[in-house]
């Protein structure tokens, strides 16, 4: 059949309503939004439970596997960069986004699977081993899957209410993934090692069925979703010089907002990810407080989320995310009236979840904003490359935040092989307690300074209505 299984799978997009400012249908905005929790399986595979494969089963030692995170991320790095570059210069009859959906859906299950799938070759052997299919995994075909797929929630539509309830419906779907995959993933391999009495190849099988369903998920929203988005002078499709590209990205003052929110963000999401278990071992005395600690705060998210459709509209980006933080604030505050208090940390769990759920359900509609302004501003569209500026700057900061907390540690004598506050030095318990307890309070406070600088929620509808006289379409 000519043009293979990308015309086969195609058959959907037959008689789609090409209109740019579409109501995009709920069972295609459905075949998007589960896009992510194909790709938030192997994410949080490799983000969460890789390290302890490594440490725990193949036997690397942590030293050669945080050596192996830490230079992994400077190629990363370059590859956002580049991938966004070849979506901007991609010009498929199937899309400048979608078709690497389909392109890679298969490479990235084989990519996953190959990370398990750890021959018995000796210690620098495996080390080499670990190195190249985390990086095959990681750097490339992740990277080169999980882009175009940011990317493409910007070009299904040009609405601005109908982005926001896709990227909210999105992260609900992905943080209820990444619980459920964190809480059961490594039972389930400990049950199937149990059965077939082999625990390398429970992790490789356990993989191989998240991949399966992560193939078939992928391809459904390449079948399912439509771009629609063609900026008006197009069709002569030119390639945008790669430096005209960076500069339009970064000149952007509301891409720059977006990018310093995630930074942000991510820098929280780490500290206090991290730092939860040293803090429930070593301060509340109880690492099992680990889980409803984190489940209410995610629980929580779960539902802000799910009531931002109906807040948007009325109240804006801007004044929820400024709102969202001093909720954040708020809950870091009452914490510190009883710093041991178990019931008074869940209830500064579930305030902070309620806060960061206005920036995470719009935190990937915020770079569509961005766009579109920055299209208005220099008659450019730049998807690609801003997405995955996104990406790059999220990575950094979960990168160097990760070094700078495990250099204050180490400096203050933390030895993780002590189980016990008693067996640890003054400055490492008050580490883990300025980490958990203040630190948050500042980057609550810069996520609120940033927020504030937003102005489009006032101006969006205005300059939209001149962009789209530029281009010669109805202004509604």
């Amino acid at each position: 059949m000519k043009g293979g299984l990308a015309e086969l799978l195609n058959f959907k997009q037959k008689n789609r309503d090409m209109n740019e400012f579409v109501k995009v249908p709920i069972g295609e905005k459905l075949s998007y939004c589960f896009g992510d929790p194909a790709l938030t399986l192997m994410y949080t595979m490799t983000s969460t439970l890789l390290i302890y494969f490594y440490t725990n089963v193949v036997g690397i030692s942590a030293g050669a596997v945080g050596m192996i995170m830490l230079v992994s991320r400077v190629f990363d790095g370059f590859s956002d960069v580049a991938m966004g570059t070849i979506i901007d210069r991609t010009h498929s009859k199937y899309g400048k986004a979608r078709i690497w959906l389909l392109r890679l859906a298969f490479p990235y299950a084989i990519a996953a699977v190959l990370l398990f799938t750890m021959p018995n070759i000796g210690n620098i052997g495996k080390i080499i081993y670990a190195f190249v299919s985390y990086n095959l995994m990681n750097t490339v075909v992740y990277t080169a899957i999980s882009q175009p797929f940011h990317a493409l929630g910007s070009l299904m539509t040009r609405d601005r209410r109908d982005r926001d309830t896709i990227s909210n419906l999105r992260m609900m779907l992905s943080i209820t993934a990444s619980m459920i995959i964190t809480a059961f993933t490594l039972p389930l391999i400990n049950y199937v090692s149990g059965v077939i009495g082999n625990e390398q190849l429970s992790w490789i099988l356990v993989t191989a069925g998240y991949s399966i369903v992560s193939v078939f998920v992928l391809l459904n929203t390449y079948a399912s979703c439509t771009e629609r988005v063609q900026a008006a002078p197009q069709n002569k499709k030119e390639d945008i010089p790669f430096w005209k590209s960076f500069k339009i990205t970064f000149t952007n003052r509301y891409f720059l907002i977006a990018l310093g929110l995630m930074i942000t963000y991510t820098a929280y999401q780490v500290i206090i990810g991290t730092d939860l278990t040293y803090y429930c071992q070593y301060v509340l005395g109880n690492a099992n407080l680990v889980m409803p600690l984190s489940a209410a705060e995610k629980i929580c998210t779960i539902i802000g989320i799910a009531l931002l459709p109906m807040l948007l509209p009325k109240f804006g980006k801007r004044s929820l995310i400024c709102f969202g933080c001093l909720l954040g604030i708020a809950g870091q505050l009452l914490f510190l009236l009883n710093i041991t208090s178990v019931p008074l940390g869940v209830i500064s769990c579930i305030i902070r979840g309620f806060g960061i759920a206005p920036f995470y359900g719009v935190q990937y509609s915020l770079p569509s904003d961005a766009i579109e302004y920055g299209h208005w501003k220099n008659g450019v569209r730049v998807e690609g490359l801003m997405f995955s500026s996104m990406s790059m700057g999220q990575k950094a900061g979960s990168g160097f935040t990760s070094a700078i907390m495990g250099a204050i540690l180490s400096m203050a004598a933390f030895d993780g092989m002590k189980a016990t506050a008693a067996e640890q030095t003054a400055e490492a318990i008050a580490t883990i307690e300025t980490f958990y307890l203040y630190v948050p309070i500042a980057l609550w406070a810069i996520m609120f300074v940033i927020a504030a600088c937003y102005k489009l929620d006032k101006t969006y509808d205005r300059m939209m209505r001149e962009l789209l006289e530029r281009e010669g379409k109805k202004a509604e």
